[in-house]
């Protein structure tokens, strides 16, 4: 399973509406909220585009995540602290530009979510900066069961599938390309301040057979006149250690944190 974070931006598909939404708005509320206390907006979570990093997701997982991404919440810099949980997704669904084509030549779709916040004084700063175009930039979590090769659908390990195609190459005329389908879950939004950032790219922890995989391919390939691949290979192996330290250090200070919450509940 393949833990994805996508690059999005504020949309203005479909402005959402707080005096018509308010009752689907109240579904998530302790108390019913008025019109007046939220603020709406709408983002663009995904599309069946090829990205940056010659992915894309399929039309059948948007529709997918169209389900799983409502509820969600919206938070700041991936922080998941209670204070940093700013907004919630309310109603989320997949819409089609007939005049516009993806990569691939398909037409356009993309999963559009509507979201709310409440407007308080500690929100107020991030709706002004929506508002006026300064907070553009957001970024999503989820998770997908397959990643498989738009030219003869074998599963991807990292840039290469099984029959040899090699990510953004061509064969044929096609672009290469891995189809993320099958999601599993949905995380949640982040507003990130610099779209460059890592939290705002795309990470990937491949577990189990994924791995396995990956490494017996690695095994077997000549690297002979692709040391620049080699050299980025490397380098993304070493951040995905780094990674794996920076959680499992996040995990030892939970597990304490959990320990003493209990001492002093005993005592």
């Amino acid at each position: 399973m393949d833990s994805i974070k996508k690059f999005l931006r504020i949309a203005s598909l479909s402005k959402a509406d707080a005096q018509a939404d308010i009752g689907l708005i109240n579904q998530y509320s302790l108390r019913e909220l008025t019109p007046e206390e939220v603020y709406t907006f709408s983002v663009v979570l995904c599309d069946n585009d090829v990205d940056r990093d010659n992915e894309r997701f399929t039309d059948a997982a948007l529709e997918a995540m169209a389900t799983l991404f409502v509820g969600k919440t919206g938070i700041s810099d991936h922080d998941w602290m209670a204070a940093n949980q700013v907004a919630r997704l309310y109603r989320c669904r997949v819409q089609a530009d007939s005049g516009r084509k993806n990569a691939l030549g398909q037409q356009y779709k993309a999963l559009v979510g509507d979201a709310y916040m409440l407007k308080t004084t500690d929100t107020q700063p991030m709706i002004d900066a929506i508002e006026g175009g300064i907070l553009k930039e957001v970024s999503v979590g989820c998770a997908v069961k397959s990643r498989t090769c738009s030219v003869c659908g074998k599963d991807f390990g990292w840039h290469m599938c099984e029959d040899g195609h090699v990510l953004g190459e061509t064969y044929g005329g096609a672009l290469c390309c891995a189809e993320l389908d099958d999601p599993a879950d949905a995380y949640e939004f982040s507003f990130v301040a610099v779209p460059a950032q890592r939290g705002a790219g795309v990470t990937k922890a491949f577990e189990g057979g994924d791995v396995e995989r990956a490494y017996q391919l690695m095994l077997t390939l000549s690297w002979s006149g692709h040391e620049d691949k080699a050299k980025a290979l490397l380098q993304a192996v070493q951040t995905g250690l780094l990674e794996a330290e920076e959680q499992a250090a996040r995990q030892a200070i939970l597990e304490e944190n959990k320990h003493f919450l209990r001492d002093r509940k005993e005592d």
